[in-house]
């Protein structure tokens, strides 16, 4: 039967297609010039390259051989954006390859969209070579003013991919000339717009990094408003605007409502864009967008924590917001300390936060007691500064503080009042915070309280009222962890970093427990991690408030994490810590048995497993929750659907 039959068929029965079907890998690795002319040719790469971590010579002589006779758009587009993505060892094949791919381009007389899938293959194919980069700018800058408008457009983005990473100023101009191109001014646009905020991240002084970012934000709102669709632009646009309002102190009354709406747009902007396979240009274009929106959103946090007179959270106010907005250029854009949007935040953080002197002590004791979790390096600045201000002002000695961040403002609030006083004191704010945790815990959060109180209700230890109220605020600190995991992303969160690890490099149990002790001791839960002497070992982690004692076995796994074989292979191991007290158990794995394109919804990654789970007549609980690593993003998640709802091509006749 012929190739493309075999693999019309296999698309058509839903069935994902694998190279034994083509006679296995020897077979199918011999025939890239066959399968570079097939109307499936990008499915036929999916197929080879799995393999290439142990063949990479043959699987890249492979594709050098497709793309040798390509010449569909389509297929083309989808390989391109594969390359681009591959440290692709292509040899002097691939110079005859490239040079291809710029003929293409070039070539007005050949279909739109297969010159735009060349010209991103030969971004592909150049690399870091300079002799290619050379040629590739070249013929972008030769592109005729009179060329089509779709094309001009396609070249902007390339051209601007390689002004970002070269700073040939030649591209810059050929951006400008080309801007008002019709069809293809927003594209144009958008892209001067990015290089005006490189410029601005990579400038050390405060009226440069302003001036960009004002030119930033003008093209961007240019762009926005030629095209409908330019959510990227419209991002961009109102995330800067949101930026430089804090730096003129004019914020608006609204910016918590206007930064919650850059994150719904900015989500719906990934899903729009993305929709179809992975795209390594667009995906770079969403995590910048993802790093302004992050910042706008610790902007605000910090907005409205600077005018509270103490920090009752201060671990979590200084490592999950002052620090990254402090950093924000090295922390967030990848740039240097001390330029581009430090030059903005820096002098309003520290004229907002530095004023109150308990804010002071507060990172004073941090830095005593938690700065070692950080790099030097990227909190060097943010710690001169603090000590500048001691050095103006001697009424703030360097030890001020005690033994916790929260002792310093505490005892300083109440030292002059009685024990009454300091009672409500606290009383006040316990209860501000019990309302806080109710008006923004989040639906699922809720549905998880709810299903694991209801699945739960017949055991007899958790019918003690006590004791259900110290398994349940486990449970609601469970569940705030396992939302922020599944919405987190490495340019927001750096401590999720090891949920995105794939290869052989896999994270390991101690990278879960130790996200998770950061999370809970940022919010004040009574936990502890490597407990000696219970049960006849030591706990991974243990809930401890005293009558009631709970320990949360923390697991890793790499083949089958469904909750049954997890119950089976771990349940009694988990339930012997608790051989002293409550009859109730936590597991908290770390599941990295499969790759994933996609990610199911929080109510899937935790069930609870009641009855005689140790087989010696006694009633228990038990709680599993699982955390997916080995994750990938949002817009890859259509990769597998491309291939189960394609329908069947007709191949072309010959």
């Amino acid at each position: 039967m012929h190739h493309d039959d075999i693999m019309e068929g296999l698309l058509g029965s839903g069935m994902v297609p694998d190279v034994e079907s083509f006679g296995g890998i020897e077979r199918v690795l011999e025939q890239g010039v066959v399968y570079g002319a097939s109307v499936y040719a990008d499915e036929f790469v999916e197929l080879v390259l799995p393999y290439r971590g142990t063949r990479q010579d043959a699987v890249d002589g492979f594709l050098a051989n497709v793309l040798s006779v390509i010449a569909r758009g389509p297929e083309l587009d989808t390989i391109a954006d594969r390359l681009l993505s591959l440290n692709f060892d292509d040899g002097p094949a691939g110079t005859k390859v490239f040079r291809q791919f710029l003929a293409i381009a070039g070539d007005r007389g050949r279909p739109v969209p297969l010159r735009n899938a060349a010209l991103k293959g030969a971004l592909a194919l150049a690399r870091d070579d300079a002799g290619r980069l050379t040629r590739l700018e070249a013929d972008l800058i030769d592109t005729e003013v009179d060329d089509d408008s779709t094309y001009i457009a396609h070249a902007a983005r390339i051209a601007g991919i390689l002004s970002a990473k070269k700073g040939n100023p030649a591209l810059a101009q050929f951006l400008v000339t080309m801007a008002e191109i019709q069809g293809a001014e927003d594209q144009v646009r958008f892209e001067l717009g990015l290089l005006s905020l490189q410029r601005a991240i990579e400038a050390s002084d405060t009226d440069t990094v302003i001036e960009n970012l004002r030119m930033a934000m003008s093209d961007f709102d240019r762009a926005a408003s030629l095209r409908e669709s330019r959510y990227d632009a419209r991002l961009f646009k109102n995330s800067i605007g949101l930026l430089l309002g804090f730096h003129e102190r004019t914020v608006p009354t609204a910016f918590a409502e206007t930064v919650a709406s850059l994150e719904q747009d900015a989500f719906a902007y990934t899903e729009y864009s993305l929709a179809g396979r992975p795209n390594p240009i667009l995906g770079a274009i969403a995590s910048q967008i993802a790093a302004l929106v992050s910042l706008s959103r610790n902007l605000v946090a910090l907005i409205e924590r600077a005018a509270e007179d103490v920090w009752l959270d201060a671990i979590n106010v200084i490592e999950r917001h002052l620090l990254v907005a402090y950093e924000a250029n090295r922390s967030i854009f990848a740039g240097a300390s001390a330029h581009g949007v430090d030059c903005v935040i820096r002098p309003k953080l520290e004229t907002r936060v530095f004023g109150n002197r308990d804010h002071l002590k507060h990172l004073t004791a941090w830095f005593r007691l938690h700065s070692e979790k950080f790099d030097a390096d990227l909190t060097r600045d943010l710690k001169e500064a603090i000590e500048r201000v001691y050095r103006g002002d001697e009424s703030f000695p360097p030890d001020a503080g005690s033994t916790y961040p929260l002792e310093p403002a505490l005892l300083g609030r109440v030292r002059a009042t009685d024990v009454a006083a300091s009672d409500q004191l606290l009383d006040e704010v316990a209860g501000n915070m019990a309302t806080l945790i109710k008006d923004r815990t989040s639906v699922a959060v809720i549905d998880m309280l709810e299903r694991v109180a209801a699945s739960l209700s017949a055991v007899p230890d958790y019918k003690r009222p006590k004791a259900s109220i110290d398994f349940n605020t486990l449970v609601l600190s469970l569940g705030i962890f396992l939302e922020q995991k599944l919405d987190s992303s490495i340019e927001q969160d750096r401590f999720s970093a090891y949920l995105f690890q794939h290869g052989d490099s896999l994270p390991v149990e101690k990278d879960l427990q130790q996200d998770f002790l950061r999370h809970g001791k940022s919010s004040a839960l009574p936990i502890q991690d490597e407990v000696k002497g219970v049960a006849g070992g030591r706990a991974d982690i243990r809930y401890d408030n005293g009558r009631h004692r709970l320990t949360i076995e923390v697991k890793r796994e790499l083949k089958d994490a469904s909750f049954d074989s997890l119950l089976e292979f771990y349940g009694e191991q988990t339930l012997m810590y608790q051989t002293t007290n409550l009859k109730l158990g936590v597991m908290l794995v770390l599941d990295l048995s499969q790759h994933r394109v996609t990610t199911s919804h929080m109510d899937t990654w935790y069930e609870t497993r009641v009855g005689d789970l140790m087989k010696d007549g006694t009633e228990r609980g038990v709680l599993i929750v699982k955390v997916p690593g080995r994750r990938g993003t949002p817009s890859a998640a259509t990769v597998a659907a491309k291939k189960s709802a394609r329908k069947p091509r007709k191949r072309k006749a010959t």
